[in-house]
């Protein structure tokens, strides 16, 4: 079994490493754009999927890491990948301190916190327009790469954001596995009996807070790279709203169903609009009901809990 498993792995990662020299530049770019997502996205089922904490301010997050990168390579002049470090230890802080009030509320009560985060987040960008750029936005170096690799500029940033991609998965997922991960499940489940077993159920909603939120500025830090352009609009409420959206068809409760999510994310409303421009939200919306009435765990959930009833029966 561990054989099979080590080779679909480099099966998988030859893929990845190839993908960019097969397809079009236009697609590498989008594929640059679903990690960005999906990394985001980790972050959000971190604290939706493992920790039970429903978040509609995940899109303040995304946004402040992209502002914090911008503004860091703008202003200072840093290296890009220095610019991703800068906006995961901005959005860590402040995660964790928004994480505070999590402690004692969850459900909808906490979803109408961070519902304050995820309006405020666009009109707080437009108001500090000497240094954002306000509603024009701020243009960004896109990464370029060295001569002597001869990758165009796409493909090159395809391999940066995967590189930060596969590193944030793979923490994540250990992150997850072990006595973290138990103790985050009766976090959710049952906070009083965790609490009752030594679980330190407080400190566990502010750390994935933090932590989710980090993940949540990577995201918007890569999103830098593959778009080279942010405005607040960008950061608007639908984009939470969608995040949510996106890991409950990817699968809460799953590390890779972010990816899933950073493909419906990138690609879904595109092909909504593409189908009909006019209704585009309501062949979004079609496509939400249709996987949830067919997967209601998710796509990943779904796939994982059918292989574990498999593994039973044999």
């Amino acid at each position: 079994m561990r054989t099979k498993s080590v080779v679909m792995g480099l099966i998988i990662a030859a893929v990845l490493i190839a993908l960019p020299l097969l397809v079009p530049g236009y697609l590498t770019f989008q594929l640059s754009g679903v990690m960005a997502y999906a990394v985001a996205a980790i972050g959000l089922n971190l604290i939706t999927g493992y920790a039970g904490q429903i978040s509609l301010g995940h899109n303040a997050f995304f946004a402040l890491g992209a502002y914090s990168a911008a503004l860091s390579m703008s202003f200072f002049n840093v290296h890009y990948m220095t610019s991703v470090l800068i906006a995961a230890a901005v959005t860590f802080v402040v995660g964790y301190l928004s994480g505070f009030p999590a402690q004692r509320l969850r459900g909808l009560y906490l979803a109408l916190i961070t519902l304050v985060l995820a309006v405020s987040v666009s009109p707080v960008i437009k108001h500090f327009k000497g240094v954002t750029g306000g509603m024009s936005g701020l243009a960004i170096e896109r990464p370029s790469p060295p001569e002597w690799t001869g990758l165009s500029k796409d493909a090159w940033i395809y391999y940066t954001v995967l590189f930060v991609t596969v590193i944030c998965f793979y923490l994540a997922r250990n992150f997850v596995a072990g006595s973290t991960g138990r103790a985050l499940t009766a976090v959710r489940a049952a906070p009083l009996a965790a609490s009752s077993m030594g679980v330190n159920v407080n400190g566990y909603k502010v750390l994935i807070f933090g932590l989710g939120s980090m993940l949540g500025g990577i995201g918007g830090a890569l999103f830098n790279f593959s778009i080279g352009f942010i405005a607040p609009d960008s950061f608007n409420l639908l984009l939470s709203v969608s995040f949510l959206a996106a890991i409950v068809v990817g699968g809460l409760g799953t590390i890779w169903g972010a990816l899933v999510a950073g493909l419906f994310l990138q690609f879904v409303p595109s092909y909504a609009s593409d189908l009909s421009e006019a209704l585009s939200g309501a062949v979004y919306g079609a496509i939400l009901i249709v996987c949830m009435f067919f997967m209601p765990k998710g796509i990943v959930g779904t796939i994982l809990e059918k292989l574990h009833q498999r593994n039973i029966k044999g």
